[in-house]
């Protein structure tokens, strides 16, 4: 009990939080199983010429055509996996005829045309999801990085095994649920061999395309209830008031806590009560005289320890302390007792079953020294 009163005082300083039924989605990155979250896309574009000796080439005679196929599979909304082909038309310039050349600018340089296939695969992460948490958005920002597997198409381009890296940002404008437009821009470095330059080619690119996204293409991020704030009843006064009230209340049970484990722990006294005495006979003031009264108590009592023959009897005289001397006193307890004791034996009571004795102690339960001039009659043990 003590302690509950101490543990309910501070549900009187605040109120009680409570939750509303609004909820907003975690930022939280969640993923999927492999069957969800896969689109298809198809783009178009150009990509213009940046190898060795491209810039030998005026700006339209270094621009060619580009297309792309692509599956992509996301695995959160902030990771995922694009894999398809590219076919490049790519122009540009070159110092030497090296069997894909078209002729000869009025520069001295020869024209350079050739086309790739390139199966590639890219790491693809959608940095708004990644800084800002997921949610639908009209615009997504995604960067990636990726290789791939140039090969040769047209007359004179190698057409062996070769290696291309690229990277890029697609940006991704939502139109519904399944379908998106994408903006992507697109840097690659062709290996040497590819050209036949002596140098890595490049290129910049920018396609047009759309997604288009299969089910179940949407996320399942926890969703996290939002708590009202702890709003407070007191103003600062009042709660450190509580507060200090509470303390001292917390002081006060610890101390009544001590208190009962100390009484709990306390050895249990025993109490030893003096036998109740059989019959009490009171005396006036400074006297030993029996009344008629206690004579007719007497006889019956002498009828009782007769029937005991077995048993015997303390007949104690007492003085009360508050009236007449030490000596007086003394010789008058000793009177009242042997007034007893004479009429006792003269009712047919043997000598053998009483015992005479004095007492100084205070024979009176109730505050008043008048009930202190009596004699007593008690079984001995």
């Amino acid at each position: 009990m003590l302690v509950s009163m101490g543990m309910a005082m501070p549900a009187t300083l605040v109120a009680a939080p409570e939750e509303e039924a609004k909820t907003e989605s975690s930022q939280q990155i969640v993923l999927n199983s492999f069957k969800d979250n896969w689109a298809i896309s198809l783009e178009g574009g150009a990509d213009f010429g940046l190898g060795r000796f491209d810039s030998h080439a005026s700006f339209g005679q270094r621009i060619a055509p580009v297309f792309g196929l692509n599956a992509e599979k996301w695995f959160s909304p902030v990771i995922g996996l694009r894999l398809g082909a590219d076919y490049y038309g790519v122009k540009g310039a070159t110092l030497w005829g090296n069997g894909i050349e078209t002729g000869r600018f009025d520069n001295g340089y020869f024209k350079q045309s050739y086309a790739l296939i390139t199966p590639a695969l890219d790491v693809m992460g959608d940095l708004a999801s990644l800084f800002c948490g997921y949610r639908e958005r009209v615009y997504s920002p995604v960067l990636y990085i990726g290789m791939g597997i140039p090969i040769g198409v047209s007359d004179g381009a190698a057409k062996g095994v070769n290696m291309d890296m690229r990277g890029g940002l697609l940006n991704r404008f939502r139109l519904n649920d399944a379908w998106a437009i994408n903006l992507d821009l697109r840097f690659d470095v062709w290996e040497a061999s590819i050209a036949g330059e002596g140098n890595h080619g490049k290129t910049f690119a920018a396609l047009v395309g759309v997604t288009y996204k299969f089910k179940n293409r949407g996320w399942d991020a926890p969703v996290v209830p939002v708590v009202a704030p702890v709003v407070g009843k007191y103003s600062d006064a009042e709660g450190d008031a509580l507060v200090a009230q509470l303390r001292d209340a917390n002081r006060k049970i610890a101390n009544l806590e001590q208190q009962l484990a100390e009484c709990q722990n306390r050895p249990v006294e025993k109490v030893t009560e003096e036998a109740a005495p059989v019959v009490t006979v009171y005396y006036n003031i400074n006297s030993s005289a029996l009344q008629p009264k206690d004579k007719v108590v007497l006889k019956a009592v002498a009828k009782a320890i007769k029937a005991n023959e077995g048993k015997k009897y303390i007949i104690t005289g007492y003085a009360d302390s508050e009236t007449g001397s030490a000596a007086f006193n003394a010789k008058l307890r000793k009177a009242r007792a042997e007034q007893v004791y004479d009429a006792l034996v003269s009712y047919g009571v043997s000598p053998d079953q009483l015992e005479q004795k004095t007492s100084e102690a205070k024979l009176d339960r109730f505050g008043s020294y008048v009930l202190d001039r009596a004699a007593t009659i008690t079984p001995a043990e």
